[in-house]
């Protein structure tokens, strides 16, 4: 088909399009009636927007923006308030909040992408995940800033009607016919005939030879994101009307459904050709409306996009696969945390004080139920949960290095199971208990079979999307009754400890973690775990020494999924239950955001970035944690690449190396670690001894020049 002319190929599309809808209008009970086809192109129309946006800046940058969608909301909250509290004329308040988004683009490619142009993309991927929680968490707080005004009519000032069986569209939708097809076509306009958009597709090809060539590929990236942030804001601020608009949680809180169609269509459109783009987006809004015609939810419509992209990945991961190699994949060179080197690890400075800090953690965690209040206590166990849950993603995040915006849908997995074994059927909640780990694992292996044909960032939207279909209809009580299991009683271990109060959650909890620990620091010492990180380090080598790729992968996902289920069981205890709104999307990004900010290198890393964002979500109003999580990963990324973790550890390698200036030894592993690197990426090695050369052991790693993608 592929050869023949353009208008023929058109012609055959439409004809296919149309044989579809009449064997869908004839062939199902409610018939797919021509209004809710309308309906569909229009609402897939704005995805259409979101898509392209999306499609500009992995064409500049080659990364996933997951801030797409947070641009619009933040714009379209302005735009509401402009409206309802300053009573601006609605175009205007519109143009207002398209500009404020576009030039928050500029601000967030000069910020952030521009300071981290040199990383892997994987690292500036992760970056706009803080970013959408900063966008998130601002749209949230800007109303309670501004008047805390939380109704009113946001609506188009014109009147318009006509009926196309059986839907009666207004003005809303007309704006929408007239606004999308006139900013389509002068983006197109603007790429194909500006010079501007002419060295954008030029640095899109090749941005190596586009800066030999002296084009500005810095500051195409800035107008790139500007417009990404305008098309963001106008599909945001137009769809408001269409859905309605009751409150600004209304307007932010549905982001991770409206990012998943988005990424849905740029997936089927192969992230870059924006025709097929467009026309995946529509087909998603047709496929929507008409789900939701035949169904009478929406809900349903989420679990099928996560077949609709698993297919559209697989059946195109040819490219992904060769997206994959040019270096999306690659994760910034993790620092595996070295133990006290032998020279040092008897002397009584280091030992006494490693007894002290061991001493003064111990004496904490045990005695903190003595004299916190209850709901300390709670979310003190909470904390020591959520830990377990980032050593389950540093398992599957820094170890075999994929990226999973999904895990705490495991977490509910395991919890539901556990709940409904113990609460409906009545078993020892120490048997259900490991079931929820297995069925957890289980459903991790399943998730990550694509991992196995498709690599990188691309795998993180697979994630992403089974995120959103677990919290919207998986793991809903309405859907799958016999699975969730609403309220259950705190168990008593073995007819005789009873788990009632809050400490003995909080004891339960702390004996879970230690026991966690100790098997993922054997599990890292083992043969398995050094074969997990070779192969997330060179599969091909790894395969070559013979070890088995496939059976690796899928090992990291089932032990990542088993520790995620066993944290979930204590999670439904802790929780008396399982709550529809308690595994939402937005919990698995803030997850994913503790074990960067943690560190993905060493489980302190982690359970310190659960501390963090646990006790930000404890401590700070609603919207502040979200903003405190975001501002976290991207001052980590930008300043400190190791996470908390790593920062703790530089602390104890600077006294590692008073103690051996103090005893006159010379520890050439502590030495090789002090490592400055400028601006151009040359990296140079502090001196510690007059005469010591700089150059690293040969028992050492050379240092690593990353090269941009």
């Amino acid at each position: 088909m592929s050869r023949l002319p353009a208008p023929a190929r058109v012609a055959i599309s439409v004809a296919s399009l149309v044989a579809l809808w009449l064997v869908v209008d004839n062939g199902t009970s409610r018939g797919l009636p021509l209004g809710i086809v309308v309906v569909g192109a229009v609402v897939g129309s704005l995805y259409a927007l979101l898509a392209l946006g999306l499609l500009l800046v992995y064409r500049a940058n080659r990364i996933v923006n997951f801030a797409q969608a947070s641009l619009g909301s933040v714009a379209a909250v302005l735009a509401i308030e402009f409206v309802l509290r300053w009573h601006w004329n609605y175009f205007a308040a519109i143009a207002a909040g398209a500009a404020i988004a576009a030039a928050s683009g500029a601000l967030i490619n000069v910020t952030v992408v521009r300071r981290l142009h040199n990383a892997p993309r994987l690292i500036l991927t992760v970056a706009t995940i803080g970013v959408a929680q900063i966008l998130n968490a601002l749209a949230l707080l800007i109303p309670t800033w501004w008047s805390g005004l939380s109704a009113g009519k946001f609506s188009t000032p014109f009147e318009a009607r006509f009926t196309i069986d059986p839907v009666v569209f207004n003005g809303n939708y007309v704006l929408v016919l007239i606004v999308v097809p006139v900013v389509m076509a002068a983006l197109a306009a603007f790429i194909r005939f500006t010079d501007y958009g002419v060295a954008i597709r030029a640095a899109a090809e090749n941005g190596d030879r586009a800066n030999l060539l002296g084009i500005p590929v810095k500051r195409l990236s800035t107008v790139v994101w500007a417009l990404a942030g305008l098309l963001s804001a106008l599909a945001v601020i137009l769809r408001v009307p269409l859905v309605g608009f009751a409150s600004f949680q209304s307007v932010s809180g549905d982001g991770n459904a409206l990012l998943l169609r988005t990424l849905a269509a740029a997936v089927l459109g192969r992230m870059e050709n924006p025709r097929r783009v467009v026309a995946a987006a529509i087909g998603i809004g047709v496929f929507q409306e008409a789900g939701a015609w035949q169904f009478r939810n929406t809900n349903v419509v989420d679990a099928l996009l996560v077949v609709l992209i698993l297919l559209g990945l697989l059946v195109q991961r040819d490219f992904f696969t060769r997206a994959a190699e040019t270096g999306i994949s690659t994760w910034r060179s993790i620092r595996e945390i070295r133990p006290i080197p032998a020279e040092l690890r008897s002397l009584p400075e280091v030992r006494y004080a490693l007894m002290a800090l061991r001493t003064l953690l111990l004496a904490f965690a045990l005695t903190l139920p003595l004299w916190a209040k209850p709901s300390q206590e709670q979310a003190s166990a909470l904390v020591l949960i959520y830990a377990i849950v980032a050593i389950s993603l540093l398992v599957l995040t820094g170890w075999a290095g994929h990226i999973s915006l999904g895990q705490f849908a495991l977490v509910g997995f395991g919890g539901a199971t556990t709940a409904v074994l113990y609460g409906r059927h009545g078993w020892d909640f120490l048997y259900a208990w490991p079931v929820g780990a297995v069925v957890a694992a289980v459903v991790a292996v399943v998730i990550g079979l694509p991992a196995l044909r498709i690599k990188g960032l691309f795998l993180a939207v697979t994630t992403l999307a089974f995120a959103v279909t677990s919290e919207t209809y998986l793991l809903q009580q309405r859907y799958f009754p016999w699975f969730i299991e609403k309220r259950i009683r705190r168990p008593a271990l073995w007819g005789r400890l009873s788990l009632a109060d809050d400490w003995q959650q909080y004891y339960l909890c702390l004996a879970a973690l230690v026991v966690v620990v100790l098997v993922v620091r054997n599990l890292r010492h083992s043969r398995t775990g050094r074969v997990i990180i070779a192969v997330r380090d060179n599969e091909i080598a790894a395969e070559a020494a013979t070890m088995n790729p496939t059976r690796v992968k899928l090992l990291a996902f089932a032990v990542s999924g088993a520790l995620a289920g066993f944290a979930g069981g204590l999670y439904v205890v802790n929780q008396q239950g399982v709550f529809s709104d308690a595994f939402n999307a937005d919990v698995s990004l803030r997850l994913f955001s503790m074990v960067v900010i943690g560190g993905l290198g060493s489980m302190p890393g982690a359970v310190l970035g659960a501390v963090y964002v646990r006790g930000a979500e404890f401590f700070l109003p609603a919207g502040w944690e979200l903003l405190a999580s975001g501002f976290g990963i991207l001052v980590l990324l930008l300043f400190v690449p190791e996470g908390l973790g790593g920062l703790m550890y530089r602390i104890r390698d600077a006294y590692l190396r008073w103690v051996a200036r103090r005893r006159d030894l010379i520890v050439p592993s502590l030495l090789a670690d002090v490592r400055v690197a400028d601006d151009e990426g040359r990296i140079a090695i502090e001196a510690a001894l007059s005469g010591l050369a700089t150059t690293p052991p040969p028992d050492e790693p050379s240092p690593k020049v990353e090269v941009p993608a």
